[in-house]
């Protein structure tokens, strides 16, 4: 592929991606939340002295299985919803791809960093088997409590899971 080609076809998949987190984010201030900027450089580890209903993008969340730097797409402090805090991570697949591959990777950090953690995975490109694993893999009590399409999640929040 010419690099003019993957330029574009990099445009267009950020792009894409880019609506399904601006959708989590209009659901996030449709609900009460407001962004929080104060301090966001030391705001992981100073996240239980953070009250409110407030959202955090690109969190440094501690580091990956391979100590790599981690970060969430969406994190999320609602002491009274969420006790443990709540991360939101978005994974859109357009085209067919080897973004299925990358879920067991996605699924170790998640449980790494031991924070409740939804998916949300959109987008006709993901193998629905892939899909069907990634599920079996929730667990309501541990780190991985949801795996959602973008349907689901507008469901979800239509009944309150954000508060």
């Amino acid at each position: 592929m010419s690099s003019e080609i993957t330029s574009k076809f990099e445009s267009k998949s950020n792009a894409t991606g880019n609506r399904l987190e601006r959708f989590v984010e209009h659901a996030l201030i449709d609900k009460g939340y407001t962004e929080f900027w104060n301090h966001k450089a030391t705001a992981f580890e100073s996240r239980a002295a953070i009250g409110g209903k407030q959202y955090l993008r690109q969190l440094p969340v501690g580091t990956t299985i391979y100590n790599t730097p981690r970060k969430a797409d969406f994190f999320i402090i609602n002491a009274e919803r969420f006790p443990n805090n709540l991360i939101i991570e978005c994974k859109w697949q357009q085209v067919g791809g080897s973004v299925d591959e990358k879920y067991p990777f996605l699924l170790f950090n998640i449980i790494k960093t031991g924070i409740p953690t939804v998916v949300l995975l959109d987008g006709s490109g993901y193998k629905p088997a892939a899909m069907a694993w990634l599920k079996e893999q929730v667990n309501e009590n541990g780190a991985l409590i949801g795996v959602l399409t973008m349907a689901e999640f507008h469901t979800k929040i239509n009944n309150r899971f954000l508060g």
